[in-house]
Parts: structure tokens; sequence; C-alpha cells
């Protein structure tokens, strides 16, 4: 400011000697002969000339020493939009004001014609001292904004994202996503874990219904190691992240969170806590052990059931029928580690199997039409089918 006062009195500023050497005249020159040119476009094509002040600073300097005088009318590069930046600000700072946030960040997107406008500039005075019409307008709004919100700018977490969107002309405002982990049971039969048209409820939705409430966020979607079938309870924890999608909130009563899910007596959740998107990979690579507990209806009695040990070891699974529609149809090794039984009549049995992540265990009793194999009704030559199934540890 020191520097601006000079400048308006007419004396010699202390970066005018960087500013009056021959070539940055040139290029001030050029811009100029453009048309009215804004001080912020005029000094930013040589923002590196000079460290230490704005593109206004620059500009107001280079047209007091090639004796310009502003002309009427709009910019030519930037249409007048730096004049507008104090109204984006205070809409911004409104929308902002409704929401909980520490820190946040500002970003740009040009339009069409602003991006021609700034190439064109470029193609008469170069690009060796220029700045992007980009980078000025997200630091001066963000100045903007710092002023009237009173929070800091944090280029690497920021909880709000503020984007200058000026194909639309307005200011976009997006919270950066929430992150939850714990581990889920599921009680009941017949949902599925996540969103699907066919059902009205899912495990995720269970979960998700008092964060969305706690938060106001725009949408969720969960990570989980693994997954049940849908007519099969999980009695054991399986973990899972939540992802809540533009909060507008971001203090969570875990305990309270807790508490709801598990007066649904369809899920029940334990271990919450706040994490980061980064976990989601980390989740998602888990390769858990299972035991199931299976009851299987065969179509004639049963002898020699203890032949079914015979399973323990690698078999070969081809995707099923059942969901060979949404999955790669690809035949996958998987091991079977353990199988015990018990017998509830000449036709039923319990089974009891643990194996690796990723076997089909409905599969493994049936066959599939030979796309397992070996299987439980192939080795007993008696065919059967699971009844009833249940996930009942998950091996960590």
């Amino acid at each position: 400011m020191i520097l601006m006062s000079l400048v308006k009195k007419g004396k010699a500023g202390p970066k005018d000697k960087a500013f009056s050497k021959p070539e940055v005249l040139r290029v001030a020159k050029a811009v100029i002969a453009r048309g009215p040119v804004c001080d912020h476009c005029l000094g930013r094509q040589l923002a590196q000339v000079s460290t230490g002040m704005t593109d206004l600073e620059r500009g107001a300097i280079l047209r007091r020493l090639l004796k310009a005088k502003p002309e009427g009318g709009d910019c030519p590069v930037c249409g007048g939009l730096f004049k507008r930046l104090g109204k984006f600000a205070d809409d911004a700072a409104g929308r902002l004001s409704k929401m909980e946030y520490a820190t946040f960040v500002v970003g740009t997107k040009l339009s069409g014609e602003l991006i021609g406008a700034e190439e064109a500039v470029w193609e008469d005075a170069g690009i060796d001292y220029c700045e992007s019409i980009k980078s000025e307008l997200n630091r001066e709004l963000g100045k903007l904004l710092e002023a009237r919100i009173h929070k800091v700018v944090d280029e690497e977490k920021p909880d709000v994202t503020v984007t200058l969107n000026l194909e639309k002309d307005r200011v976009d405002i997006r919270a950066a996503p929430l992150f939850f982990s714990g581990a889920y049971k599921k009680l009941v039969r017949g949902i599925p874990q996540t969103k699907w048209d066919k059902y009205e409820v899912t495990v995720e939705d269970v979960i998700a219904a008092p964060f969305m409430a706690a938060t106001k966020g725009e949408g969720h979607s969960m990570h989980a190691s693994g997954r049940e079938d849908i007519d099969a309870r999980c009695l054991d924890w399986r973990p899972f992240i939540l992802e809540i999608e533009n909060p507008s909130k971001r203090t969570v009563d875990l305990r309270k969170m807790l508490k709801e899910v598990n007066a649904s007596g369809k899920v029940e959740v334990s271990g919450l806590e706040a994490t980061v998107r980064k976990e989601v990979a980390g989740l998602k690579d888990l390769r858990l052990d299972k035991s199931y507990r299976a009851l299987v209806e065969f179509e004639k009695p049963v002898t020699g059931v203890e032949r079914v040990q015979k399973l323990i070891g690698t078999i070969s699974q081809r995707t099923p029928v059942r969901v060979a529609h949404r999955r790669a149809d690809l035949v996958r090794k998987r091991k079977v580690k353990d199988i015990k039984w018990k017998k509830i009549n000449n036709k039923k049995f319990e089974f009891q199997i643990k194996g690796e992540a990723g076997l089909y265990i409905k599969e493994l009793i049936s066959g599939d039409g030979g796309r397992t194999r070996p299987s439980v009704s192939e080795i007993l030559g008696n065919q059967g089918a699971v009844k009833e199934l249940d996930v009942i540890k998950i091996w960590r």
C-alpha cells in the first residue's frame, strides 16, 4: 500500500527500475494496445518481474510509466470480472454461514471466452513474465473471502471448496466428504448390503440414516470388506467405512449414531470413529477368511456324509449363474479350510464351513450345474440346496 501511495502521488516507486526495462515495457505496451485493459490484467502479464505486490499494483505502476490513462468500458481480457469479485465473495460468504467448517480453498472454472481472451493476450505479449488469470482469481477471491468469513485457506485438506464457475457465472460450494469407520452385523435376512433399486432398505441405508440427519449430507456410500448374500445374515462384525457426501455439518456424536443404528433391529454397529479417504483402499484390500453356517436340504436321504471332508483344499469356482450378469465370467481357485456337519434328519444337515475370502458357499453345496467342482452335491451324489445361510465368523 505504501508503493501505491507513491504511485498516486506521482513519485518513483522502489520497484520502478524492474518495470522500466525495455522488454517489460514492450510487453506492457502490447497489452495496453488491445484496448481498455484493466490494471489487474495488465499487471498479471508482468507478474514475474517483481514480487511482493499484487497484479493490480503492478498494473498501476506500468500504466504510470507508460503514461497510459485508463480507458472507459470493460476490460477486453476479463470483461470487468475483477470488479464483480466482491459480489461473488458476498454470495459465497452468505451460503458458507449456514455450514460448519474450519478451512476452505478457492478454485476457478474458466469460461471458453475467458480462456480465448487470455490466449489472445499471450499471442501479442508472450508468456515469459505472466501468471494465469485462474491463479489471480483464486488468490483474490480467497483474500476477499478470508476477510468476510474469518476462516483460513488450506490447499491440502480443505473442509470446503469454493469454485468460481465462470461457465455458469456463479459460485459453487462443495464440502469435503466425511468418512466413518466401524463394523456391522446384519441381523435379518432379505436386505442387501448397499444400494439396489429393487430393495427399499439396505444395510447402508440403515447405518447412514442418522449420519445423514446429523450432517445434512447430500448422499452416502458404503465401502465394506466383502458382502453377504441378501438372504444371509452376518452374525460377526464386518468392517466398513461410510462416506457422507457434501455435508453441511461436520461434528457428529458417534455415540448417538451407534445408539440410533442399533435401535433399528436390522443392523448393529460397533467401533464407530472418524477416518479418512485413504483408509478405503486398505479396507477394500482386506481378504478375510470367513466361517458360515449353512442349513442344507438334499433330494435323497444322505449316506456317507463324512466324505465331504474331501472338499478341504483348493476347489475351482466359475462365476455363479446367479451373479454372472454383474460380474466377470471367470474361473477362480478358492480354498476350503474346514468343514463340519450336524445331522438334522435324513435329508437335512447343518454345515459349518470355513473358507477364504470370495468362496461361494451356496455353489460349494449345489455345484451350480458343474461350475463349482468339487462340491458337496457332487461328492455325495445327492443334489443339495442351501435353505438358510449365515456368516458366523469373520477371521482377522
